[in-house]
């Protein structure tokens, strides 16, 4: 994947562990993966992940948007979303606070809302993609999204700000993995 990638890559990461004052998740930008707290880096996982980001890329350049988890919502296009291990544990459908805590972004008050976000059911992109065809890199990204159980996504919404942070999240044999991007919504 191009540098222009890596750098909007490190750029997200950086953005999201910015106002962090406790421990950090680890990012391992040669690989595109962000691990969650504690977590081990996951040598039978990483090259399925990282696969996950440069799919969610070029899928989301597809549809001329930069974050394929932002969509066409972000008024922004300086994010590219970044994949994401949290290993084992609770972090299906009703856990996503366990999922904020895992990545360190619950910290210093940043985080005041969490909203679902539909995903649509044949392509498990999120409905923030507005597309009236799916293009070959959306179809891409569909199959590699369906090696995951239990996806489900949803929003962070700031308590001041305008970043929106999103997760697209599932579980595989071996645990919970998936994306993490960044959105910009103006202050209305």
């Amino acid at each position: 994947m191009n540098q222009a990638f890596r750098a909007t890559v490190a750029a997200t990461v950086r953005r999201l562990q910015a106002s962090q004052t406790q421990a950090q998740a680890t990012f391992l930008p040669e690989r595109l993966l962000l691990l969650g707290q504690d977590v081990q880096e996951p040598t039978s996982q990483v090259d399925y992940l990282e696969s996950l980001a440069i799919a969610a890329q070029r899928a989301a350049n597809s549809v001329l948007c930069s974050s394929i988890l932002a969509g066409h919502t972000s008024e922004s296009d300086d994010f590219s979303d970044v994949s994401i291990w949290l290993g084992e544990g609770s972090f299906g459908k009703g856990n996503e606070q366990s999922i904020v805590k895992a990545l360190g972004l619950d910290s210093g008050g940043r985080v005041s809302q969490i909203s679902p976000v539909p995903i649509s059911e044949g392509s498990k992109i999120p409905t923030t993609v507005r597309v009236n065809a799916p293009t070959p890199e959306l179809e891409d990204l569909a199959a590699q999204l369906a090696e995951l159980q239990d996806l489900h996504c949803f929003s962070t919404h700031p308590t001041s700000g305008s970043d929106v942070i999103y997760a697209l999240v599932g579980k595989n044999v071996n645990g919970w993995g998936g994306l993490v991007g960044i959105g910009i919504w103006s202050d209305d």
